[in-house]
């Protein structure tokens, strides 16, 4: 792992990163303080008008309320909930380009709606957090796309629709993988521990916590049911059943109802569908 990890930084170090917003350091300095200020934490959202629109937006989603200024998002979300929520817009805001990334991006904002709508079945699991983590979890093959533009697709692709194959593929190409690279974007803006364990380990068989202190094991599983329901809402063109077995197995392991999985597919069809979806000879050109 260690040379893995290793050829992952050096991958991350020949590409350039998005540079999210100084309003989101200055938010998260705040927002680790005992006492926040609630006046500064209102005052840090709206200083990025265009990323303040793209806030309220999710900050409305996750807290199923019609959220109109930042001070409100606050005395709802807490402030804690605010940064989680902020810094989601800041990386859909910071991320969402042209081309290839921005589908990506596109797809991963679906999935993180889903999991942000199922997150309430997880006792404890904050559905800002899964929203974020959702948006995280496939951080390294944006980050691929950058560094191999041309090779780095079909290992994309396999975490669709094979996502069992995608680690022994991408070490295979990269010597690494999207998860390690991931690990490290996301240890780089300074996420919590659950959020970047998750997706470090997503390919692993996790095991649930005990004490419930470590909610990787929740999002994990969440991603899976995630991954069912976004692909289906993009007309079943790469669902496999490999993914509708995870998806199966992993409502199982969380006490996902139909009901719940129905309602969040509504969700990702209700507030993504603005949103690019891939196109046919996107899938068509790898399979």
């Amino acid at each position: 792992m260690k040379h893995q990890l290793a050829v992952a930084m050096s991958i991350i170090n020949k590409v350039k990163l998005p540079h999210i917003p100084n309003e989101v350091t200055r938010l998260q300095d705040e927002s680790l303080k005992p006492d926040p200020d609630v006046v500064v934490v209102a005052e840090c959202i709206g200083r990025n008008p265009k990323l303040l629109t793209k806030f309220l937006a999710v900050a409305s989603l996750m807290s199923k309320k019609e959220i109109t200024t930042a001070r409100q998002a606050v005395s709802i979300l807490g402030t804690k909930g605010v940064f989680t929520v902020f810094f989601s817009s800041a990386i859909e805001f910071t991320f969402q380009a042209t081309g290839d990334s921005a589908l990506i991006v596109n797809h991963a904002i679906k999935i993180a709606t889903a999991m942000a709508d199922l997150s309430g079945r997880c006792k404890g699991l904050r559905s800002s957090d899964a929203y974020l983590f959702g948006l995280l979890y496939n951080v390294g093959y944006i980050v691929l796309n950058s560094y191999d533009p041309k090779s780095y697709k079909a290992c994309y692709l396999t975490s669709l629709m094979t996502p069992s194959q995608s680690q022994a593929k991408e070490l295979e190409m990269y010597n690494t993988t999207s998860s390690y690279i991931g690990v490290y974007v996301a240890k780089k803006w300074r996420v919590k521990n659950s959020i970047y364990s998750g997706i470090l380990f997503q390919q692993d068989n996790v095991k649930k916590c005990p004490k419930g202190e470590n909610f990787a094991y929740e999002m994990i599983n969440l991603l899976s049911i995630a991954r069912a329901i976004v692909a289906e809402t993009e007309e079943a063109r790469y669902i496999t059943e490999e993914v509708r077995s995870n998806a199966a197995s992993a409502m199982k392991r969380l006490s996902i109802s139909n009901v719940d999985y129905i309602r969040a597919q509504r969700k990702v069809k209700q507030f993504t569908k603005d949103l690019e979806s891939f196109p046919e000879d996107f899938i068509e050109e790898e399979s």
